[in-house]
């Protein structure tokens, strides 16, 4: 099969920024690219499921689809977070259709055969007599899953490297924002046509901040901040909350929260901006940590789920009310989702050829050199 782009077609992006053109269109509009993509970043390598905590409490669960599979995550009796596909041993059937909930009981629709939290079978009505038939060998096929700083991960072909290579020096920051200790205050889930990288590659650049978002470039300069680099396959920085602002919320970002526990003065002046390839988007701020994953649904459509996360005593205060927060960058991703759908609308013209990077795109064009080396990759 020949690839699906060339060494040629993809050096230009490949080099420094201040020399790099942008990736080929046909990286955001073509099928037979999401095709490649769905198959070998989202099913052949680490995606980020979510936070783990919603599945702490016994028969939690979620569902998320990649290409054609859907993936099953539930909490067990424990609390503890197990993947699987979501297919029933027996003839095939959906398990789960709803997107999130809880379940008393995990039963197919179809025949009735029940699995426990754990994935193991515990009734198949009708199969006493069936010759060399194991309950304890039919249970539910398990994922490859893990665990970093709250962060559920899973590797559906069971073949990538250490996790931890792949977070790599990400996951310090993680730590020290308390990640792992988080509780969810809300989601929002968005449809949005428009390609999964068009929306990484916004995230990571604020040049469009005084024009597309007045809420939070009021909050922030568009080029405060700096750069981070570091092990593993990541990119992102910092911007600096601007004079009299406490964090990114309404009201003029005026908290009314306190920051999260261990964070020095210093530390609570910037907001970070991480992008972890291929889906996760992590903003962590000074009282409270916001996690994007993406979600393709071919070249022009992209599923994204937002969630909002706090420290458990800051929920547990009379009063606790996340709205302010949500509420802001509920707007502020909704102005993001409308410039993305109007790249998908331009990018694939005839009339357009890859675009230049400014000196202020550092994090984007580090985001493309993964996409790029990917593609590279046999």
């Amino acid at each position: 099969m020949a690839p699906l782009f060339t060494a040629d077609e993809l050096s230009e992006t490949r080099k420094p920024l201040l020399q790099a053109t942008q990736l080929p269109p046909r990286s955001y509009v073509d099928e037979t690219v999401a095709d490649w993509e769905a198959e070998h970043l989202f099913l052949g390598g680490w995606v980020c499921v979510g936070h783990a905590q919603p599945l702490a409490e016994r028969g939690r669960f979620l569902t998320r689809q990649i290409k054609d599979e859907s993936l099953l995550f539930v909490g067990d009796d424990e609390g503890t977070a197990h993947g699987f596909f979501n297919v029933c041993r027996h003839r095939g059937a959906r398990l789960v259709s709803e997107p999130e909930g809880t379940m008393r009981r995990l039963q197919c629709p179809y025949h009735a055969w029940c699995y426990g939290f754990d994935g193991s079978l515990k009734s198949a009505p009708h199969t006493e007599e069936i010759e060399d038939f194991d309950p304890a060998t039919s249970g539910l096929h398990r994922l490859r899953t893990g665990e970093v700083e709250g962060l559920l991960f899973v590797d559906v072909s069971g073949t990538a490297g250490p996790l931890a290579e792949h977070l790599g020096e990400l996951t310090p920051h993680l730590e020290r924002y308390r990640l792992g200790g988080l509780q969810r205050a809300a989601a929002i889930t968005y449809d949005v046509e428009a390609n999964w990288k068009a929306i990484v590659e916004n995230y990571s650049e604020c040049l469009h901040c005084p024009g597309v978002h007045p809420e939070l470039n009021r909050l922030s300069h568009y080029m405060s901040g700096e750069e981070y680099e570091g092990a593993g396959a990541w990119c992102g920085g910092s911007m600096t909350l601007t004079e009299g602002a406490e964090t990114m919320a309404a009201n003029g970002g005026h908290g009314s929260r306190p920051a999260i526990a261990g964070l020095t003065e210093a530390e609570q002046r910037d907001v970070l901006y991480f992008a972890l390839f291929p889906n996760l988007l992590v903003s962590l701020h000074p009282d409270y940590v916001m996690v994007h994953t993406l979600w393709p649904r071919g070249a022009g459509r992209t599923e994204v789920v937002c969630e909002w996360f706090f420290e458990p005593e800051t929920m547990a205060e009379p009063g606790f009310d996340a709205g302010d927060a949500v509420g802001f960058w509920d707007t502020v991703n909704r102005q993001d989702w409308e410039v993305c759908e109007l790249v998908q609308r331009g990018i694939g013209s005839r009339g357009h050829v890859p675009g230049r990077y400014t000196e202020t795109e550092q994090t984007v064009h580090a985001f493309d050199q993964l996409v790029a080396e990917a593609y590279l990759t046999p």
